[in-house]
């Protein structure tokens, strides 16, 4: 049985690393998985939604030419400033990201911690529980949360503790 792992990439800094990080799953995944099978393996990070996908994991999740064709990430996308995330979902795994995954805001924590714990956390609360909520209830057996953040600064750091605290 597969074990998910959510991803909650907050700030700019846990949604660059969340970012390479899942371009590095699908090149390990391609190097060992030869015909580019839906496994157990990439059910941890990402989740199927071929309407055809049934159990043993058989169908190819590409068209052969490097095009990711029905994986969605399974994360969510926090960051008070629009730029890194709309990179991201305008970029070459834009279509590995649901966009309703996303929280967003437009003037950014300013790198103040208590902006981001205080300000924005209790601010956007309930926003972030339904976020998070959704591919939760989208696993089969969640594992756990992999919290990508930054220790400083104010999105990744405030918002990033304010998020542990709710979980």
């Amino acid at each position: 049985m597969p074990r998910e792992l959510i991803t909650i990439q907050v700030g700019q800094c846990g949604n660059q690393i969340g970012c390479r990080f899942r371009e590095m799953c699908l090149k390990e995944h391609a190097a060992h998985n030869k015909k580019g099978y839906f496994d157990e393996a990439l059910s941890s990070f990402f989740r199927n939604v071929d309407s055809r996908y049934d159990p043993p994991h058989n169908l190819p999740v590409g068209d052969g030419r490097g095009r990711i064709q029905t994986l969605k990430a399974r994360a969510v996308l926090v960051d008070m400033e629009e730029g890194v995330v709309n990179e991201l979902l305008t970029g070459n795994l834009a279509e590995l990201f649901d966009t309703r995954q996303q929280l967003t805001a437009v003037s950014g924590a300013g790198n103040n911690w208590a902006h981001g714990h205080h300000g924005y956390g209790p601010k956007y609360a309930d926003d972030l529980l339904e976020k998070i909520r959704r591919p939760v209830e989208q696993s089969e057996s969640l594992q756990s949360f992999l919290m990508l953040h930054s220790l400083g600064g104010g999105t990744g750091s405030g918002v990033g503790t304010y998020i542990l605290n709710l979980l």
